[in-house]
């Protein structure tokens, strides 16, 4: 084990006290949300990886430290330093903070921040004993869906409060191009605004990839973190002994982004590329850990026969266009299902619940809101082709789940028709990702 000495030597460059500065485009939403959780018990930041977990966390204490808490009052614990890795266990923690505690900061109420906490086997008992005893406010980060699940929901339930952190939706991706996103603002500067659309969709939303400069190595670096994803987040953590293997998996999964996905289908597919047979549970895993490791995310369908829902397949999307299109898709052949895509996130960011409907006709989003279906929402780029389909199947939904408004979200056509008691709303992509 380090010595405290030691440990104060590698936690100074990462903190405040130390000389760190935080330098990044303020996300207001999710700071304010983190200061309202954390005075009611700590707070899980949760996301994939390069979504900004750790630099949100570093401007919340900035902003503590500008509102008068010391530097030394605050303490950021990067879990990943190599020099940490031997020796990953409660005991280490419990050791950072007595070393923080007697050469740092005696003070009342440190706030510690653990980056990567899911590296720490039996982390949550340690965090469970802080808080008991009043020692300190923590928040966590990771980067699996995991800890919502296991570590938290046994020792920490009620305790611990979950913040989930994505890319940059469209409202922060145009606030880090330096675009006002007031409607004011936007008067006048629509083409500005498609323009950069289309870059969302093509480039996506991780902070690192928005703010380079240089396009050609956006794709570069996504390709690069998927491959991260991959290795750490799937292969290491589940214990993959083919990693080549799980790789094709989630890239045949992933160049079926906006699609129905079928474990069968890729089985065979898989079992054709690596010369063997590949079992079902095996893809089946992979997805599974691919949703937990926050790369993509599935949508069920929602029919009121329990059968159905069991039978048919699921919808699978990229938690990110900007990775969707580095793992092989063209962007200009792909445009209307990558708008699917933005959509199907920023839906999923903003419920809880989200599925797709299949009847006579096919509705590609329904909203549940408690026992409720609130809203149906069907996206096709060019509205002038697609019509009478959307509509068609929009109006058995509406019907269905009686609802008086359905949206069609287009390329960029505004419209509104009426259908008896019924309305269909069309609104441009752009809009919609600006409209919650």
């Amino acid at each position: 084990m380090l010595t405290r000495e030691e440990i104060v030597e590698v936690l100074a460059p990462y903190n405040l006290w130390g000389g760190r500065k935080w330098k990044a485009v303020m996300r207001e939403e999710y700071v304010s949300r983190i200061e309202k959780k954390l005075s009611h018990g700590a707070v899980a930041l949760i996301g994939t990886r390069r979504a900004g977990k750790t630099t949100l966390a570093g401007l919340f204490l900035t902003k503590l430290v500008g509102a008068g808490k010391s530097p030394e009052g605050t303490l950021y614990v990067n879990l990943e330093d190599p020099r940490f890795s031997p020796y990953l266990t409660p005991k280490l923690l419990e050791e950072v903070f007595s070393a923080y505690r007697t050469y740092v900061y005696d003070g009342e109420g440190p706030v510690v921040v653990l980056d990567e906490v899911q590296n720490v086997p039996g982390w949550e008992r340690w965090v469970r004993k802080v808080l008991d005893l009043g020692e300190a406010r923590i928040i966590v980060t990771g980067s699996t869906s995991s800890l919502l699940r296991s570590e938290l929901s046994t020792l920490l339930t009620g305790r611990v409060f979950t913040v989930e952190v994505f890319p940059l939706n469209f409202r922060e991706f145009l606030t880090f191009k330096g675009l006002p996103i007031e409607k004011k603002a936007l008067l006048g500067r629509k083409r500005k605004v498609e323009a950069l659309l289309r870059e969302y969709l093509e480039f996506g939303g991780f902070p690192q990839v928005v703010l380079m400069e240089d396009e050609s190595l956006r794709g570069e670096l996504l390709r690069e973190l998927f491959e991260g994803i991959i290795l750490r987040d799937l292969v290491y953590r589940h214990g993959f002994r083919d990693a080549r293997a799980v790789r094709i998996v989630a890239e045949l999964a992933m160049s079926r982004f906006s699609s129905l996905i079928s474990v069968s289908r890729l089985r065979n597919e898989i079992a054709g590329i690596v010369g063997r047979k590949v079992s079902p549970n095996f893809v089946d895993a992979v997805l599974d850990a691919m949703d937990e490791a926050y790369l993509s995310f599935r949508v069920p369908i929602l029919s009121p026969k329990v059968k159905d829902a069991m039978r048919y397949p699921k919808k699978f999307y990229a938690i990110d266009t900007g990775i969707a299109n580095a793992v092989g898709i063209r962007f200009t052949e792909n445009v209307g299902r990558l708008a699917e895509n933005a959509v199907a996130r920023h839906l999923r960011q903003n419920f809880g619940e989200v599925y797709y409907y299949r009847g006579r006709g096919e509705v590609d989003f329904l909203i549940k809101e408690g026992l409720r279906v609130t809203r149906a929402i069907q996206v096709t780029w060019d509205i002038d082709e697609s019509w009478e389909r959307e509509v068609e199947g929009l109006l058995e939904a509406m019907d269905v789940f009686d609802l008086k408004e359905g949206t069609i979200v287009t390329g960029w056509r505004s419209c509104e028709e009426k259908f008896g008691e019924k309305t269909v709303k069309c609104l441009p992509l752009w809009k919609f990702l600006l409209s919650l």
